[in-house]
């Protein structure tokens, strides 16, 4: 029996009044540097024969799909104690051929760190992705498992924060607790939620080199009754290649154990506990991440190994995800990138067999964008996405997707805002600030 579900606008909303008390706290910035930019977007794609509707007998059109919508970024600096970097994007969608197919998407990204004494610093982010039953695929470089539902709404949003306290020049704490949560109207898929915390010790040996331990719990929650309990422990190792590089590795275990209903293809009742069993298993976990960040040339590349919620399988599963970004500017005005993700879900029972809900996604895409004026902006490129499944919510999907659009420049001040990406990572000694940064490039 599926549960009622809260409207996806009600979820939006108070994600959105949230990120207006944090925008009001940091108004006072008379100490502090404020910049913003607000734009205005249309444009269309065409998204082959990707099918917006159920899927019928029949083989599904091609659909072009008109846009309209806004882009706020913001961020906040008080002489680089306090930062906030924020990125909001609400946008309406309808096809060109059917009337039905409409919606109203909203995407949301806040990123926030500072010191609250002069050894205990504080770092936080979340995201919130909200979609009508459209495909609203944009690159990925950011090292997270995809994979595109055929219809239905999506509720998509998770919350991190951490503490990190430097004990001596050399050693510090960290420790930090996390939260997610994702929700489909698709009856065939389950909804998820996780929450968690973790511990660790980080050393520097030296300047460059840095070797942290962690040990992390977490438990995720089903719709369908089934609950997983999650322990990981790891180490990593981090430096800084140059002044505009970064490279990191980790690597450790995990440990399941799972209660839930045994038959996972059918809606299960939570309350029925006559189909209860229990499940437990090992495996590794570890990955990568390089990155390097140029005035004219930006790229990104990692890999991730890692037990996962599972998007919308109703139960844990093995990913591994792959990713790489790269973008280069020429001038002032344009600037070309090429992004490419792949992931592979793959649901392990406890004799080690693989079983038929798995999934494979790719995706790669070429895009372009032309500051034609200084408050005119043209962006367009081109996608492939490939996706593979016996799940009927993820049948196999094979198409291409072309789009254009144009951004037009409403309201700026200061610089380019920094990004919620930029402000991952605290400040090291070394690292340039907004103070010393070089001139924006775009």
């Amino acid at each position: 029996m599926r549960k009622e579900r809260t409207p996806l606008s009600r979820c939006v909303s108070w994600q959105v009044l949230l990120l207006g008390a944090l925008v009001l706290l940091a108004r006072p910035a008379g100490a502090g540097e404020l910049r913003v930019t607000l734009d205005a977007e249309a444009g269309m794609r065409s998204d082959g024969n990707y099918g917006q509707v159920a899927q019928t007998e029949e083989e599904a059109e091609a659909q072009e799909l008109g846009r309209a919508g806004l882009k706020l970024d913001l961020s906040w600096n008080q002489l680089d104690r306090w930062q906030v970097a924020l990125g909001y994007s609400p946008s309406y969608e309808r096809s060109l051929d059917d009337s039905e197919i409409t919606g109203t998407a909203h995407r949301l990204d806040l990123a926030l760190r500072g010191d609250l004494t002069r050894l205990m610093s504080l770092q936080a982010r979340g995201r919130l992705l909200s979609t009508p039953n459209l495909d609203l695929y944009q690159p990925v470089i950011a090292g997270e498992p995809v994979a595109v539902p055929h219809r239905g709404d999506q509720l998509l949003y998770d919350l991190d924060a951490s503490l990190h306290h430097q004990l001596t020049r050399r050693l510090s704490l960290i420790g930090g607790a996390a939260a997610a949560q994702r929700r489909f109207d698709d009856p065939e898929l389950f909804d998820s939620e996780t929450m968690g915390g973790h511990l660790g010790a980080a050393w520097r040996w030296t300047a460059e080199h840095t070797l942290q331990a962690d040990a992390s719990s977490e438990v995720f929650s089903y719709e369908n009754g089934r609950e997983t309990d999650v322990l990981r422990a790891g180490l990593g190792y981090e430096r800084p290649l140059g002044r505009n590089a970064r490279l990191s590795l980790e690597g450790g275990a995990f440990w399941v154990e799972a209660s839930g209903p045994g038959n996972l293809t059918d809606q299960t009742d939570p309350t029925d506990t006559t189909d209860l069993i229990e499940e437990s298993k090992t495996g590794w976990r570890g990955g990568l991440r390089f990155s390097q960040q140029l005035q004219l040339f930006r790229w990104e590349v990692g890999y991730l190994h890692d037990v996962a919620p599972g998007y919308g399988l109703g139960r844990e599963s093995v990913v591994n995800n792959g990713f790489a970004g790269v973008s280069t500017s020429f001038g002032r005005r344009l600037t070309l990138g090429l992004d490419g993700n792949a992931s592979r879900h793959r649901e392990i029972d406890p004799e080690g067999d693989v079983s038929g809900r798995d999934l494979d996604f790719a995706a790669g895409t070429a895009r372009l964008s032309w500051a034609v004026l200084p408050s005119l902006r043209l962006t367009g490129g081109y996608s492939r996405i490939w996706q593979s499944s016996e799940m009927e919510p993820f049948e196999d999907l094979s198409y291409d997707r072309y789009f254009l659009g144009l951004s037009f420049r409403i309201f700026s001040t200061g610089e380019t805002p920094r990004s919620p990406e930029e402000l991952e990572h605290p400040i090291e000694p070394g690292e340039p600030t907004d103070a010393d940064a070089e001139p924006d490039t775009q």
